[in-house]
């Protein structure tokens, strides 16, 4: 899966190939308004955070909550915008953050659901890609994630800003916990992960019934962003697990036509996922696995994919899934399907 000039043919190529330059503009211009956003919240020290959103934002809020729970040490919880827009309910949200994540900021359940957090005694935050949008208009705090315009229905740049905003965001309210170093290093990784040829997954994958993507912490919400990208671009079924929640049942349809793509981390998850691998090889099931260590593949039906390691072990998965992006318009065109145009999707999706 060598760079090629066909690797722009596609909207999702093109917007997955800005992802670096995005990012380096986003620390260029939006960096002083991350840590403003991050010093009211550590001046403000709320007792807990929840999150709005939905489809790959909604992947994105679960990398924003490992980095609040692990780097600031208040519980996030996702919450469904419905409580608001459908069934009118008024919660307790004095003393906490809510945090809105969208593309377009036009939805009316996420737009719904932070007025009333703001109502109830939230501090508002949206991160949208759309600064002149309803969402932020009834948000307090406002970060651009600065992904510029995305057209492609599977999001790409947006996610990988979504998450590089976020992490800027929690270093500031966490007092400086080591991330913005590995920031200023991060698009200099991404243009590197670009590069990553994933083409061993290919012909597997093009065959398989199902896709089983496995990552544990921070690395879920990429395991999750790689699951709907399979479904979105190339019709083919995937879930995505926790590492340890794949032996609580799922482990038991491994077998046959399955494979599966693990997310390695280089934190102390990584024993319980190395762990995961052996165990879905034993059963037979086609492992490919992404590790920044380069350490696990090569065994006998695991097959190690090259992979880029930030400088912090905490965007690793930003490198994992911009790899990914690539694979995946490969995957869609080699199963005969346009990446950029979904069957029964659309860009920007409103619900109520």
């Amino acid at each position: 899966m060598q760079q090629t000039s066909r690797d722009v043919g596609t909207r999702l190529a093109r917007e997955t190939a800005e992802i670096p330059q995005r990012v380096a503009a986003q620390i260029d211009t939006q960096a002083l308004r991350y840590r403003e956003i991050g010093a009211g919240l550590k001046a403000m020290r709320p007792v807990a955070a929840v999150t709005l959103a939905r489809g790959s934002s909604d992947h994105a809020a679960t990398f924003l909550k490992y980095l609040c729970e692990m780097r600031v040490g208040i519980p996030l919880a996702s919450l469904g915008p419905s409580l608001a827009s459908v069934y009118d309910c008024r919660l307790r949200l004095s003393n906490m953050v809510s945090f809105a994540l969208s593309q377009s900021g036009r939805s009316p359940d996420l737009v719904a659901f932070q007025r009333m957090a703001g109502e109830q005694g939230a501090r508002t935050i949206a991160l949208v890609n759309t600064v002149a949008s309803p969402l932020a208009e009834v948000s307090l705090d406002v970060a651009d994630i600065g992904a510029g315009v995305e057209e492609a229905v599977a999001a790409s740049k947006s996610f990988v800003c979504t998450l590089s905003a976020a992490a800027a965001i929690v270093d500031a309210w966490a007092g400086d916990s080591g991330l913005a170093a590995a920031l200023a290093d991060l698009p200099e990784c991404l243009h590197r992960a670009l590069a990553c040829d994933w083409s061993g997954l290919l012909p597997v994958a093009a065959h398989a019934s199902s896709v089983y993507v496995i990552a544990r912490g921070p690395g879920l919400a990429v395991a999750q962003e790689a699951a709907l990208k399979l479904k979105e671009t190339c019709e083919l079924h995937a879930e995505s697990f926790s590492a340890a929640e794949v032996m609580h049942g799922p482990i038991q349809l491994a077998a046959g036509d399955l494979c599966a793509l693990v997310f390695l981390s280089r934190d102390a998850a990584r024993p319980g996922l190395v762990s995961a691998v052996e165990r879905l090889a034993a059963t037979g099931t086609r492992v490919f696995v992404a590790d920044p260590l380069g350490e696990v593949g090569g065994s006998a039906g695991v097959t190690a994919l090259p992979c880029v390691a930030a400088s912090d072990p905490l965007l690793d998965p930003l490198c994992q899934i911009t790899s990914f992006y690539r694979f995946v318009d490969h995957l869609a065109r080699g199963r005969g399907l346009d990446p950029d145009r979904p069957r029964l999707l659309k860009k920007v999706t409103e619900t109520i």
